[in-house]
């Protein structure tokens, strides 16, 4: 079987736990929200968004350090996630715990104050799931890092959905939340060890090479991090809870999609940091591939989310949250960049060029929070979400300038720019059904329908990957 066929077939595999994750997130979601409701909903995403910004302070770029390990030939797989695996649990259980103490000094409401110790377990186990992709990716097996993700998202569905018929507040959906992560890291451990056999150790001197390594990473991460949930973050020191609830929704959306970019980028890795040195032109075939699947599917989530804005939200979440519409428009197409974002910087990492990633997620983060503080008081939701978008344009901006510095060329745009005009042709195809009185989810069905066509009648989809979906075999596509 060929490394694409193999490629196709485990991505195939990602998306669709991807997609049954992210249908049973966005129920959790619709759960959460219509008992909760904007304020109580937004001391819930403040716990969570404020544990995440002390969570990657302790992440020391352990996921890509581990990933690349492993996928380098000859690697003992067992002892490399051994050790990485304790550092990441270690590491940021401490953090957290620390941050949660520092918590009661801010002028947070009580709620979220102790929340934060909930939010310490919750990414404690995050953080270690999010590590465990890493041997799974190295092998193409990334179907089995779904199952865990999956049943960890319907076990704190489950809870979630059994909490609202009591009528409590935050806290105690913050409890399933934290259930749901804990059964899928125990989940994530046993099917990982089927894959890698492995103990746990504590080889200082490797994760003293681990934490020096990974440092420029765990700078980008802190920066990435920062443009990723700074918006949420002041959004909750500058306004009242019940904007960031109703911002909560659109930044979880966000949450999910990029997700599946960011998943490709770590599937492709092992790939292109094979490719990097003894074969430029493959290496620059795979990247504009890659470009081009997360190019077509950053401008469809635009489609889907930005033309009925309000009908989606009021769908998910009940009347209450359709005024957080403008800010979904604005943060789909921070969506479309951050995917392209997510495969340049997984691109630089297999060029080893990490410093080149901190750097241009240093500058990006300047012009972040220069978005944030100039926009968040004035307009609120909208100026977060206006400053997502500054954030994600101006990484991506950093991250193509980097990878010329690494003395690599930036695959052909052309597919991109089809898929643009085809998305474009899509939504005004959606305007026009909508203006003659056509039912929005039928509208919205119809147009994507139309952009899919358009896409693959354009030719921007790679014709290798075709091939591959519909199994077809085809010169020029070899075999392993």
């Amino acid at each position: 079987m060929s490394r694409l066929r193999a490629l196709a077939a485990n991505m195939a595999a990602v998306v669709t736990g991807k997609a049954a994750t992210a249908v049973v997130g966005l129920l959790t979601v619709v759960a959460l929200t219509r008992h909760l409701g904007p304020t109580e909903y937004g001391y819930y995403r403040t716990v969570l968004t404020y544990s995440a910004f002390a969570a990657v302070l302790a992440d020391s770029g352990l996921y890509m350090v581990t990933l690349r390990s492993m996928s380098q030939p000859g690697v003992d797989a067992g002892r490399v996630l051994g050790n990485a695996l304790p550092l990441r649990v270690l590491s940021t259980g401490i953090v957290l715990l620390a941050a949660a103490a520092v918590a009661w000094l801010t002028p947070y409401s009580t709620p979220v104050k102790w929340g934060t110790l909930i939010g310490a377990g919750i990414y404690t186990c995050l953080q270690a799931s999010d590590l465990l992709m890493a041997p799974f990716q190295s092998v193409l097996k990334q179907a089995r890092n779904a199952v865990a993700e999956v049943t960890g998202a319907a076990v704190t569905l489950a809870g979630v959905s059994a909490l609202a018929l009591t009528h409590v507040g935050a806290l105690p959906m913050l409890g399933a939340a934290l259930l749901g992560a804990a059964v899928a890291v125990a989940v994530s451990i046993k099917l990982v060890r089927r894959l890698v056999t492995f103990r746990v150790s504590f080889d200082l001197p490797l994760w003293r090479q681990y934490l020096i390594t990974g440092l420029p990473l765990a700078g980008s991460q802190i920066l990435g991090m920062a443009m990723l949930r700074g918006d949420s973050l002041l959004l909750s020191l500058m306004q009242p809870a019940a904007a960031v609830g109703l911002y909560g929704v659109p930044s979880k959306l966000f949450e999910i999609t990029t997700s599946i970019p960011y998943i490709l980028a770590g599937l492709m890795m092992p790939a292109l940091t094979a490719s990097a040195e003894r074969d430029r032109e493959e290496f620059s075939r795979q990247l504009g591939r890659t470009l081009d699947a997360v190019a077509i599917y950053g401008v469809g989530i635009v489609i889907a989310f930005a033309p009925f804005a309000g009908r989606l939200l009021t769908l998910i979440s009940g009347e209450r949250f359709a005024a957080g519409a403008p800010a979904l428009v604005v943060i789909s197409f921070a969506i479309a960049l951050a995917g392209l974002t997510h495969v340049l910087r997984f691109t630089l990492v297999a060029c080893g060029k990490p410093r080149l990633v901190l750097i241009g997620d240093a500058v990006a983060c300047v012009c972040a929070f220069a978005a944030y503080f100039a926009l968040i008081p004035r307009f609120s939701i909208l100026g977060a979400a206006a400053g997502t978008v500054i954030a994600e344009a101006g990484a991506l901006v950093a991250m193509s300038v980097a990878l010329r510095r690494a003395g690599r060329r930036l695959p052909s745009l052309l597919n991109p720019a089809k898929a643009v005009l085809a998305g474009a042709l899509a939504a005004l195809a959606m305007k026009y059904l909508a203006g003659v009185g056509t039912p929005w989810p039928l509208a919205l069905t119809v147009g994507g329908v139309l952009y899919l066509a358009l896409v693959a009648l354009m030719r921007a989809i790679p014709r290798e990957l075709l091939a591959v979906v519909f199994g077809a075999r085809k010169t020029g596509v070899g075999h392993g």
